[in-house]
């Protein structure tokens, strides 16, 4: 694809082909760069909008063996681009303008790019005729079928015939889940996961060896289904984190679980270990939340919600870790957790607490503005955090999700920052802030937490958001989320070049470059 990026005025800089950044010459590019920096330098690759006359944003992201690249996201657009033959061809939700793009309205979507980022190979709706939250979790089974889930409002979803739930629970939101065909032309099953109450999948989904399907987020339905072994059956909170396991057809459930103190708790991600254990993060605002003995940090840190990392067994009957993770203030995990190799747990999100544990030797500790995000390694003995760093400027409006760890052990994360002084690094691909309120952040951290590999700016000049990140065989990164910037950095022959609405999601791939 050719590769003349065009870039905002206030950046000044042109990207031709792979020959690198022109104007100030390869040598100033990489001075005051270290060793490990030098190994992290990007262009991009492709960059395309991705969304009609309303609302969009992008917040999965897999990279498909064939090279073509599957986006998961919700719209609220009646002309979002899909294509012939797919499950949902028609927007269904309700009409845009019914409330902000995020909380009301609104179908999920799935997208398939073409490699090279020129063309929609498939494009699907899917949702009722009320909400559907974006797509909250979205995973490949062994056979390469799609796996979403994501909190409804619609009781009139097309769920299938011998599915666990195919009815609506009530009260103002279900969970649900779905597993579509990888061409997304045929729904496989669909099914509700909920009850009289609020049920939210916020923190979305995750198979095990076997493609059983594990559904996470909170319930605040008093009657929800729990198994008889259970770790916590009845409900204590106004709300529970629940953590349900169905089978890889979704006809049945192998079990279920809450987890919670006597206030609010939400599950936000979570992974599966070879031994079939659950690990989970997420945020309580329960000052009993359930913790176990020798946890790095067994009090709430006050304020109103502090974060959580926590281990369920293979059968959901026993809680084999749980720790509190904040300050005085206030501390929410962010989508999703990842698990290493060794056991031991990444964990990120954003911080409002100056006495936020960190630990000596990383790469930020103190708070620097209203809200940082953060960065945090539980140990594989889950005695200590191996380490906990901050990361930010001296503004707002900073967190981070999705750590992506690559062949080296260095961590990848993404958010958003409204800080103008972010630290960037000198191989930044955008080394200033573009204006909004936000702009996308990507940054890279050594394995041990002590060193900011790179850090760079993604945006225009009105907002952003990177919400989903994914690595590619050869060390390429690929990106999706929002932006209602008119000068976001496209280019040219994309998919969508030009913006559709309001909000556009986005997906952009970067390639290393020497």
């Amino acid at each position: 694809m050719s590769q003349h990026v065009t870039f905002p005025s206030w950046i000044g800089l042109l990207f031709v082909g792979s020959v690198g950044w022109l104007g100030a010459g390869p040598s100033s590019d990489v001075r005051g760069e270290s060793e490990h920096q030098a190994m992290y330098r990007y262009r991009i690759d492709f960059a395309t909008f991705l969304g009609g006359s309303e609302w969009e944003e992008a917040r999965e992201v897999i990279v498909l063996a064939d090279g073509s690249i599957l986006v998961g996201g919700q719209t609220s657009s009646e002309d979002f681009p899909v294509t012939n033959g797919v499950v949902q061809p028609k927007y269904r939700g309700e009409p845009a303008g019914t409330g902000h793009g995020g909380l009301y309205g609104g179908d999920m979507f799935l997208t398939r790019f073409s490699s090279n980022g020129t063309r929609f190979i498939a494009s699907t709706y899917f949702g009722g005729s009320r909400q559907e939250r974006s797509v909250y979790g979205m995973v490949l089974d062994h056979q390469g079928n799609v796996v979403f889930s994501t909190a409804t409002r619609s009781s009139d979803l097309q769920t299938t015939r011998g599915v666990y739930q195919p009815k609506y629970g009530g009260g103002q939101a279900d969970m649900m889940a779905a597993k579509i065909s990888p061409d997304l032309k045929r729904l496989l099953w669909c099914t509700y996961v909920g009850k009289e109450g609020n049920d939210w999948c916020r923190g979305g989904i995750t198979l095990d060896r076997k493609d059983n399907v594990y559904i996470i987020g909170r319930t605040a339905s008093s009657d929800f289904s729990t198994s008889a072994r259970a770790y916590q059956r009845a409900q204590r909170g106004q709300g529970d984190a629940v953590v349900v396991k169905l089978t890889p057809d979704g006809s049945r459930l192998l079990w279920a679980t809450r987890v919670g103190g006597s206030d609010v708790e939400i599950i936000i991600g979570a992974r599966v270990d070879h031994e079939g254990n659950v690990h989970l993060g997420g945020h309580t605002w329960s000052n009993d939340f359930p913790v176990t003995s020798g946890a790095p940090q067994t009090s709430f840190g006050g304020g109103k919600a502090d974060a959580f990392l926590a281990g369920l067994s293979a059968d959901g009957s026993r809680l084999l870790y749980s720790t509190y993770l904040g300050g005085r203030a206030n501390e929410f995990g962010e989508h999703r957790i990842a698990l290493l190799g060794d056991g031991s747990v990444l964990f990120t999100g954003s911080v409002g607490s100056s006495d936020f544990p960190t630990t000596p030797g990383t790469l930020q500790r103190e708070l620097r503005g209203s809200g940082d995000g953060f960065l945090t390694k539980l140990s594989a003995g889950r005695d200590r955090f191996t380490f906990s760093t901050l990361l930010g400027g001296s503004g707002a409006n900073e967190f981070y999700l999705m750590p992506t760890v690559d062949d080296k052990g260095n961590i990848f994360i993404v958010g958003s920052s409204g800080s103008k002084d972010f630290p960037v690094t000198a191989n930044a691909l955008q080394k200033t802030f573009a204006g909004g309120k936000t702009d996308g952040v990507l940054a890279v951290v050594s394995a041990d937490g002590s060193k900011l590999i790179y850090a760079t700016y993604l945006g225009g000049s009105g907002d952003e958001l990177i919400r989903g990140v994914a690595l590619g065989p050869r060390a390429e990164i690929y990106l999706v989320g929002r932006t209602n910037s008119q000068d976001f950095p496209l280019t040219p022959g994309g998919a969508q070049t030009k913006a559709g609405g309001k909000v556009d999601a986005f997906l952009v791939k970067l390639a290393p470059t020497p």
